[in-house]
């Protein structure tokens, strides 16, 4: 599992998968000339428009909630995997700090389903793996100790949804970002035919394209991210993921709500004893600041 998480690829704005979970339904794929009529009503002349609006709503959210389903696809093993549950994201008071959590509940391998209960959480400082079924924690320093974390390294490591509002000037440093119509790389897509499924999904979203820039830090990251985002709500939709050999990370969210009263507990990374049973695994911070920033789990 935790070379599954390792390899996940962004998500970087950020749900419990019941009956009444909206999501979208099998359709044809749209026409070029539905992609056409998005691009002629984008609401937003550029993405810099587009950031500075996000920025904005940024500021006034205090947490987000929603539904999220997850989709892993592996283009070279022909391997599709599905995990459904929910997503919170909290703002500490007073600082610029942020808590991340999800809660897988489903796993779907091709038609196979299964209960599962896995926890991911980010408190700002420690990355959080919890199976409570099979009795495994996974801790990882991913910051030293008084620095915060580019959101979009945190979308390297786990299924968050990252604002990239929050911090658009480190962001615009590594990446290239352009606004394309709502349904490109959904509609006719000769490697994944299937994304023509999501179309329903963003309706007339905005659609942001981050492309790592040349001889960045990031550049071998992954190829592209592409992000959807509610014009009128400016709440996440979608974003996809895809690597340079091909594989993509999928999140879609349901049921978003902004602003809402979140339990504590749900962000809490708190080491659990061993001799309860749990197997611990504890990595601290291996970057310049290793020696001096240790810090207690």
């Amino acid at each position: 599992m935790t070379t599954f998480i390792t390899t996940l690829i962004l998500a970087s704005f950020i749900t419990l998968v019941s009956a009444q979970s909206a999501e979208p339904e099998t359709t044809p794929p749209a026409s070029e000339q539905t992609n056409q009529a998005n691009q002629k009503n984008q609401p937003y002349a550029d993405a810099a428009e587009l950031l500075n609006a996000l920025s904005t709503h940024d500021r006034a959210t205090t947490s987000l909630t929603g539904q999220i389903r997850f989709t892993n696809i592996n283009a070279l093993e022909n391997d599709r995997q599905q995990r459904l549950g929910k997503l919170a994201i909290k703002s500490v008071p007073d600082s610029d700090q942020r808590l991340y959590a999800v809660i897988f509940q489903k796993l779907i391998i091709d038609d196979r389903q299964e209960t599962i209960d896995e926890h991911f959480i980010f408190d700002g400082r420690w990355f959080v793996e919890r199976l409570p079924e099979e009795k495994q924690f996974n801790k990882r320093e991913l910051v030293a100790v008084g620095q915060t974390l580019d959101p979009m390294e945190l979308m390297r490591d786990a299924p968050f949804w990252v604002s990239v509002g929050q911090d658009q000037d480190r962001l615009l440093k590594s990446y290239d970002a352009v606004l394309l119509p709502t349904t490109q790389s959904l509609v006719d897509n000769p490697d994944f035919p299937e994304l023509a499924n999501l179309v329903p999904l963003v309706n007339n979203g905005v659609q942001l394209k981050l492309t790592p820039k040349q001889n960045s830090a990031v550049e071998d990251d992954w190829e592209s991210v592409r992000i959807w985002i509610n014009p009128e709500t400016l709440d996440p939709i979608l974003y996809i993921k895809a690597d340079w050999i091909g594989d993509l990370q999928i999140v879609e969210l349901f049921g978003v709500k902004s602003n809402t009263q979140i339990s504590q507990d749900i962000f809490d990374t708190t080491t659990p004893d061993p001799r309860d049973g749990w197997n611990v695994q504890l990595s601290h911070w291996r970057g310049k600041d290793n020696n001096q920033n240790q810090g207690q789990e």
